[in-house]
């Protein structure tokens, strides 16, 4: 059995209240990332969960205290979620940092691909200014019911 963990971006989840469902539902039903693993071994999700925010002043190292929540499950893998690979500044020296700590991870990077990487980052923009549509969520982004402005659109 493989032990998979997920480290999601904090921002996304709580700012943009995603309740990460891309992820999950790639998990359960073995797309995107979670394709490569053997379809013959069970696949259990240990955990999800977020990376703590983004670093600035104290940089990558408080990272360390998210992955040991879930290795400490015996996590053989950790998968970045998609939304960090798209749009973390931090994400290469998030998974420097993992991989000095935990040598023997298997770092994925992402859960599921985007249909269009473009326009979910165009998304993300409007949720995260809220210029058109006030409130907006991650949901009305992956339900394609996102208002746009027009300088976004």
């Amino acid at each position: 059995m493989t032990k998979v963990g997920i480290l999601g971006c904090q921002a996304v989840t709580n700012e943009m209240n995603c309740v990460m469902i891309g992820c999950l539902g790639n998990v359960n039903n073995r797309r995107g990332k979670f394709e490569a693993y053997p379809k013959d071994e069970p696949l259990q999700l240990v955990g999800v969960i977020g990376c703590g925010g983004c670093p600035t002043a104290v940089g990558a190292d408080r990272i360390w205290q998210k992955v040991r929540a879930l290795t400490d499950y015996g996590i053989d893998a950790l998968h970045l979620s998609s939304c960090m690979i798209q749009l973390c500044p931090f994400k290469d020296q998030f998974i420097e940092t993992i991989q000095k700590d935990h040598p023997d991870l298997s770092v994925v990077e992402g859960t599921h691909p985007f249909h269009d990487e473009n326009a979910f980052k165009t998304g993300v923009r409007e949720l995260i200014s809220q210029r058109v549509v006030t409130p907006q969520r991650m949901n009305d982004l992956v339900f394609k019911r996102i208002k746009l402005s027009e300088e976004n659109g």
